[in-house]
Protein backbone atom coordinates (compact mmCIF):
# COMPACT_ATOMS: atom_id res chain seq x y z
CA UNK A 1 0.00 0.00 0.00
CA UNK A 2 1.27 3.45 -1.01
CA UNK A 3 2.02 6.06 1.65
CA UNK A 4 -0.72 8.03 0.44
CA UNK A 5 -3.03 5.29 0.46
CA UNK A 6 -2.25 5.00 4.31
CA UNK A 7 -2.77 8.94 4.59
CA UNK A 8 -6.03 8.57 2.74
CA UNK A 9 -7.23 5.68 5.28
CA UNK A 10 -6.07 7.94 8.24
CA UNK A 11 -7.65 10.98 6.91
CA UNK A 12 -10.99 8.86 6.51
CA UNK A 13 -10.76 7.74 9.66
CA UNK A 14 -9.80 11.21 11.24
CA UNK A 15 -12.94 12.45 9.63
CA UNK A 16 -15.46 9.92 10.85
CA UNK A 17 -14.04 10.15 14.70
CA UNK A 18 -14.26 13.71 14.30
CA UNK A 19 -18.07 13.47 12.98
CA UNK A 20 -19.01 11.30 15.76
CA UNK A 21 -17.73 13.57 18.53
CA UNK A 22 -19.25 16.11 16.99
CA UNK A 23 -22.52 14.08 16.83
CA UNK A 24 -21.44 13.06 21.03
CA UNK A 25 -21.76 16.75 21.79
CA UNK A 26 -25.33 17.36 20.95
CA UNK A 27 -25.95 14.27 22.16
CA UNK A 28 -24.87 15.21 25.64
CA UNK A 29 -27.00 18.28 25.23
CA UNK A 30 -30.13 16.36 25.00
CA UNK A 31 -29.04 13.89 28.01
CA UNK A 32 -28.44 10.85 25.83
CA UNK A 33 -24.91 8.94 25.08
CA UNK A 34 -24.01 8.85 20.82
CA UNK A 35 -24.71 5.04 21.24
CA UNK A 36 -28.52 6.02 22.48
CA UNK A 37 -28.65 8.48 19.38
CA UNK A 38 -27.60 6.49 16.80
CA UNK A 39 -29.41 3.34 17.81
CA UNK A 40 -32.58 6.12 17.77
CA UNK A 41 -30.91 7.00 14.48
CA UNK A 42 -30.74 3.61 12.87
CA UNK A 43 -34.19 2.87 14.30
CA UNK A 44 -35.34 5.93 12.63
CA UNK A 45 -34.40 4.37 9.26
CA UNK A 46 -37.40 2.31 8.68
CA UNK A 47 -38.57 -1.22 10.21
CA UNK A 48 -38.11 -2.77 13.70
CA UNK A 49 -35.17 -3.99 14.24
CA UNK A 50 -33.85 -6.84 16.30
CA UNK A 51 -31.16 -5.80 18.89
CA UNK A 52 -28.49 -8.16 17.97
CA UNK A 53 -28.91 -6.20 14.34
CA UNK A 54 -28.78 -3.00 15.97
CA UNK A 55 -25.92 -4.14 17.59
CA UNK A 56 -24.40 -5.36 14.90
CA UNK A 57 -24.28 -2.02 12.58
CA UNK A 58 -23.43 0.09 15.19
CA UNK A 59 -20.80 -2.15 15.99
CA UNK A 60 -21.38 -2.59 19.65
CA UNK A 61 -22.11 -5.95 21.77
CA UNK A 62 -25.02 -7.36 22.15
CA UNK A 63 -24.84 -6.49 25.84
CA UNK A 64 -23.83 -3.28 25.55
CA UNK A 65 -26.97 -3.09 22.92
CA UNK A 66 -29.35 -4.43 25.76
CA UNK A 67 -28.01 -2.00 28.01
CA UNK A 68 -28.69 0.79 25.53
CA UNK A 69 -32.39 -0.51 24.98
CA UNK A 70 -33.06 -0.75 28.52
CA UNK A 71 -32.48 2.84 29.17
CA UNK A 72 -33.73 4.07 25.88
CA UNK A 73 -36.85 1.77 26.30
CA UNK A 74 -37.40 3.36 29.96
CA UNK A 75 -37.16 6.95 28.81
CA UNK A 76 -40.10 6.33 26.42
CA UNK A 77 -38.07 5.87 23.32
CA UNK A 78 -38.41 2.56 22.27
CA UNK A 79 -40.56 -0.27 22.48
CA UNK A 80 -40.16 -4.25 22.37
CA UNK A 81 -42.05 -6.65 20.90
CA UNK A 82 -41.85 -10.47 20.36
CA UNK A 83 -40.40 -11.09 16.71
CA UNK A 84 -42.64 -13.44 14.81
CA UNK A 85 -39.82 -15.12 13.33
CA UNK A 86 -38.32 -15.98 16.71
CA UNK A 87 -40.47 -15.62 19.57
CA UNK A 88 -37.14 -15.44 21.62
CA UNK A 89 -35.52 -12.78 20.01
CA UNK A 90 -37.40 -9.29 20.58
CA UNK A 91 -37.86 -6.16 18.01
CA UNK A 92 -37.28 -3.00 19.16
CA UNK A 93 -38.70 -0.21 17.13
CA UNK A 94 -39.12 3.93 17.76
CA UNK A 95 -42.02 4.75 19.97
CA UNK A 96 -43.95 7.53 18.95
CA UNK A 97 -42.35 10.09 21.41
CA UNK A 98 -38.88 9.12 20.52
CA UNK A 99 -39.82 11.30 17.15
CA UNK A 100 -39.42 14.97 18.37
CA UNK A 101 -35.99 14.05 19.39
CA UNK A 102 -35.11 12.00 16.14
CA UNK A 103 -36.30 15.62 13.85
CA UNK A 104 -34.58 17.44 15.84
CA UNK A 105 -31.38 14.62 15.87
CA UNK A 106 -32.36 15.14 11.70
CA UNK A 107 -32.01 19.12 12.15
CA UNK A 108 -28.55 19.05 14.35
CA UNK A 109 -27.45 16.93 11.63
CA UNK A 110 -28.26 18.92 8.70
CA UNK A 111 -26.80 21.87 10.45
CA UNK A 112 -23.37 19.80 11.35
CA UNK A 113 -23.43 18.99 7.59
CA UNK A 114 -23.61 22.33 6.58
CA UNK A 115 -21.00 23.40 8.79
CA UNK A 116 -18.55 20.75 7.75
CA UNK A 117 -19.43 20.78 3.92
CA UNK A 118 -18.49 24.69 4.15
CA UNK A 119 -16.37 25.77 1.54
CA UNK A 120 -17.41 22.57 -0.54
CA UNK A 121 -19.02 22.84 -4.21
CA UNK A 122 -22.32 21.20 -4.96
CA UNK A 123 -20.23 18.89 -7.22
CA UNK A 124 -17.70 18.18 -5.17
CA UNK A 125 -20.14 17.40 -2.52
CA UNK A 126 -21.52 15.39 -4.78
CA UNK A 127 -18.28 13.42 -6.14
CA UNK A 128 -17.49 13.16 -2.55
CA UNK A 129 -20.91 11.16 -2.00
CA UNK A 130 -20.42 8.74 -5.40
CA UNK A 131 -16.63 8.11 -4.46
CA UNK A 132 -17.71 7.07 -0.43
CA UNK A 133 -20.74 4.93 -1.99
CA UNK A 134 -18.40 3.42 -3.86
CA UNK A 135 -15.61 3.12 -0.53
CA UNK A 136 -18.93 1.71 1.25
CA UNK A 137 -19.47 -1.04 -1.38
CA UNK A 138 -16.06 -1.71 -1.76
CA UNK A 139 -16.03 -2.61 2.09
CA UNK A 140 -19.24 -4.84 2.44
CA UNK A 141 -18.02 -6.48 -0.49
CA UNK A 142 -14.90 -7.68 1.50
CA UNK A 143 -16.88 -8.21 4.96
CA UNK A 144 -19.35 -10.19 2.94
CA UNK A 145 -16.23 -12.34 2.02
CA UNK A 146 -15.45 -12.96 5.48
CA UNK A 147 -18.55 -14.12 6.70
Amino acid sequence: MSQDAKSLLVLINDAARMVRSEFGRSARDHKLTLLQWRTLGMLARGEPLTQSAIAQRIEVSPMTMSDIVNRLESLGYVLREVDPADSRAKLVRLAPAALPIVEEMRAIAQDLSSRIFAGFSEPEREALEVLLGRLIANLESLAATHD
